[in-house]
């Protein structure tokens, strides 16, 4: 069975990348500043217990030509501390406190100095700040890893250019995600514009950051030319964006994401539900409680109900599954992964599908 087939290949990478990350963490905090080591220590609890599923991809990636796969493992656990850095980031801009189930580096600074100080504006300067520091900390960490790693490797300069080229995406489609939900908000966006910026935000911050990053990134280090790096794209494209309408769904309806519950609500967020009721008759109704701060039961419940009843959850999780469908057909007809390979990233798709946070 396919899915086996991933979960397999996964834990085995996630075991391997684990102990690499163990000893990465333990070396980042030798400072002897008190300051400077707390604020590494808690870069270090955030870039723990993750899931390591873009690591693991860049692993597959360079699998999926080489069988050496410990030769990657250090570009995997540059990709894992680049994308701790940029959600560090990412928590900023969401004002989330909780991530991975722990808390974000700016609320634990924000709740840390709020013993010296009652002014909330300068609380919130100081300690985003500080997470903007340990976040660019992790960015150029990442680099460094890969650049003294594989230093006498003759693809050091593409590996680090499409490193830095998915670095440049995620940024792009973060910044998207940031304008998008006040454009929405105050002008009037036409529903292709609408959807337009939003599918971008699918395919720049979650695609190519997730899913063709990570792959792409492998194959790179495996040699690969040009050809195969463009149909691994178009498989990872496919994924990529039914793993993004797939978060979005979990984001209104699911209590296991490891973040604030509803706070795709709380942020406007700018989605493929969104879209699909704006232009309805529910639409003012769910403007009542879309974007804004309260959270209570009854909020979400009733924001769930009207995605349910004017067919938005239903149109979203139908364009998921196509997307899934057609990426698993792209994996199909391709012609130069061996069969048990194929097999690894079928149960990915799978894999992915069956999620439920």
């Amino acid at each position: 069975m396919s899915i086996q087939a991933f979960k397999d290949y996964y834990k085995n990478e996630k075991d391997t990348l684990n102990k690499k990350l163990e000893l990465f963490n333990n070396n980042l905090v030798k400072e002897d500043n008190k300051l400077l080591k707390e604020n590494l220590e808690y870069f270090k609890n955030l870039n723990s217990d993750g899931k390591l599923i873009r690591g693991s991809l860049v692993d597959l990636g360079y699998y999926l030509l080489k069988d050496n796969r410990e030769y990657s493992t250090d570009l995997a656990l540059a990709y894992e501390v680049f994308q701790t850095a940029i959600l560090v980031h990412d928590d900023i801009i969401d004002r989330d406190s909780i991530r991975r189930g722990k808390e974000t580096i700016h609320y634990t600074n924000y709740k840390k100095y709020n013993k010296y100080s009652n002014d909330s504006e300068e609380l919130t300067n100081l300690s985003n700040s500080i997470a903007l520091c340990m976040g660019d900390y992790g960015l150029y960490s990442a680099n460094k890893i890969i650049s003294r790693a594989y230093a006498k490797d003759k693809n050091l300069a593409k590996i680090l250019d499409y490193f830095n080229d998915t670095v440049l995406y995620t940024i792009k489609g973060e910044l998207l995600d940031v304008i998008l939900p006040f454009q929405s908000k105050y002008t009037n966006l036409s529903s292709k514009e609408l959807n337009d910026s939003i599918m971008d935000i699918y395919r720049l911050k979650t695609a190519h950051y997730t899913i063709i990053g990570p792959l792409s990134v492998g194959l790179i280090l495996a040699g690969a030319n040009s050809k195969k790096i463009k149909e691994i794209t178009e498989f990872g494209l496919k994924v990529g964006i039914a793993f993004q309408i797939q978060d979005d769904i979990l984001g209104i309806y699911s209590d296991q994401i490891g973040k604030v519950i509803g706070s795709d609500i709380k942020e406007f967020k700018q989605t493929i539900l969104y879209s699909y009721i704006t232009g309805t008759k529910y639409h003012n109704e769910l403007m009542k409680y879309y974007g804004k701060d309260d959270l209570s039961e009854a909020t979400i419940r009733k924001v769930r109900d009207l995605f349910e009843e004017s067919g938005a959850h239903k149109y979203s999780t139908d364009l998921m599954n196509k997307y899934y469908d057609e990426a698993s057909n792209v994996l199909n007809n391709n012609t130069w992964i061996d069969d048990n390979k194929k097999e690894i990233l079928r149960g990915f798709v799978e894999y992915l599908r069956d999620r439920n946070k």
